[in-house]
Parts: structure tokens; sequence; C-alpha cells
């Protein structure tokens, strides 16, 4: 052994015995149709859409599953075509001043504590220009899309904390809307998701929680419907990507990022767009 080394050595033995961490890894694979086996998953928004694909999607891998949102009917239906390891609980995610109560009947429906939360509910009003904007339209997107989700991750890496939840997830569903500038309500919300989700995963991943997010691109969805309909199963769009996504293609990076397989990978933004927010210098 070098004497650089045996100095190297004697260093990482001082300063690790100073501070007395000592941290082992083991290294997660993916076991398919168990990639989520023993996971209590909460999804807001969950009821249609990417919430109801994620839920689909976890549920076939091993989670168990509660879908929380506004429409009853929707819910219901969710459940009844997922068919197992899935309940509802309906309710108003800008309902802020109550979410401590909802996570307790999360863990009467789970039968056991949350270990990740979904935080997927989200609105667009499409005003195009800022000029269209009024206070009330600012307020259901900035309430729905923003307050609501700060207050919800805020709760959930609270209870974390509170019953020493280890190995915890909290994803946030943006858009790739926030890598870009805007004057209207719904890519300012998304901007705003972004900051956070950096600044909560440095405060948290020491404490084995991960928080993430996935920034998807137009979407096939009941949102995106008016500009971006693909029922004819054309999934043309004039855009770098060329194409609209389905939900079920970013429930698979959900459901990986989840997983303890990608457990080294905290308070990142996946973009599931093909690269449609890249900006080359080139033009197309």
């Amino acid at each position: 052994m070098g004497f650089k080394c045996f100095i190297r050595k004697c260093a990482k033995f001082i300063l690790s015995s100073t501070n007395g961490k000592v941290i082992n890894v083991n290294i997660s694979q993916i076991k398919y149709n168990e990639i989520l086996k023993g996971k209590n998953i909460v999804i807001t928004g969950g009821g249609k859409g990417l919430g109801l694909s994620m839920a689909e999607k976890f549920v076939s891998e091993g989670a168990t599953v509660v879908i929380i949102g506004r429409n009853e009917k929707n819910l219901k239906e969710a459940c009844e075509k997922i068919g197992k390891d899935i309940e509802y609980i309906k309710y108003d995610v800008k309902d802020i001043k109550n979410i401590n109560n909802l996570f307790i009947k999360c863990e009467k429906k789970l039968k056991g504590k949350i270990d990740t939360l979904v935080c997927n509910a989200g609105v667009s009003l499409h005003e195009n220009i800022f000029t269209n904007v009024t206070e009330e339209t600012f307020d259901e997107q900035f309430d729905t899309n923003f307050k609501s989700t700060f207050f919800f991750s805020k709760c959930f890496l609270e209870y974390c904390e509170e019953n020493q939840i280890k190995n915890g997830n909290l994803l946030i569903i943006t858009s790739e809307s926030a890598n870009q500038n805007y004057d209207t309500p719904y890519g300012l919300t998304k901007n705003a998701l972004n900051s956070l989700i950096g600044a909560l995963s440095r405060r948290v991943y020491k404490q084995n929680i991960r928080v993430n997010g996935i920034a998807p691109g137009v979407t096939a969805s009941d949102m995106t419907k008016g500009y971006a309909d693909v029922s004819d199963g054309n999934m043309y769009r004039d855009c770098a990507s060329d194409r609209v996504f389905l939900p079920e293609e970013v429930s698979e990076v959900a459901c990986f990022l989840l997983s303890d397989a990608a457990k080294c990978i905290s308070g990142e933004i996946i973009h599931t767009n093909a690269g449609n927010h890249l900006n080359p210098f080139w033009k197309e």
C-alpha cells in the first residue's frame, strides 16, 4: 500500500469515527409484478387520466392504493375497473385544513401506514394569455395545483417523521410547461412545483425519504382532448417530439421512481415528453 493511500484510509477512518455515521446500502433490483410489493400509496386526482393509470400500474406491481378525488362516480368506477387492493376517498384537495384527518382515513383503508404520496391533482383553464386571467381562474389553479400540493407534501413529510417511515416517497406531477416562461397560472404553478421538489428533497433525503417529480408532455386525457384529441388512434402533434403521449407511458416511469431500484434518485424531475422541452441552438 502506497503512503498516500494509507493516509487517505486513515483520514477516512478518523472522520467516520468522529461523526459516528455508518451507512450501508443494499442494492435492489426490479422484480416484475412485485416492483412495488408492500407499498401503501395515496394518489390525489386518482379517478381518471394519469391518476387512474398510475393506480392501475401500482396495484399490478404489488402496491395497495387509495385514490382521492372530487368526483365519486369516477373514483368508484376506477376501483371497480382495477378490482383489488384499491380503495377511494372523496375529497377536495383544496381542503388543506383536514389533510391530517384524511391521512388517518387512508391508513384505515390501507390497513397500514402510508409510505408513498403521489400529488397528481391538477387543473388547467387554458387562458392562453395573461389578459384572459381573472382572480377566480388564478385562485382555482393556484389553490388546486400549488397550494394543495405544498400542504399535502408538508403534512406527508411531517407524517413520515412522526411515524418513523423509512424508505418513503413523495412524487409530484408537474409539467413540461415548467421549463418555459409563463404569464398564466397553470405554467406558473408548475414552475413553483419544480422548485419545491428540489428543496424538499434536500430537506428529507437523509431521513430516507425521497422526493421526485415527473413532468409530462401533452398526454392524452380529458384535460388535453380539446387540443390533442387522439380518439382516432393518431398520436401525431405538431411539436418537437412529433406526438402526444399516453398516461400508461408516464405510469411506467412513475412506477420505477417509486421502486427501491430508484433509491439513489431524489430531487429529480423526469420529463416524459421525449425531450420536447429541450431548447437546442438550432431550430427544426
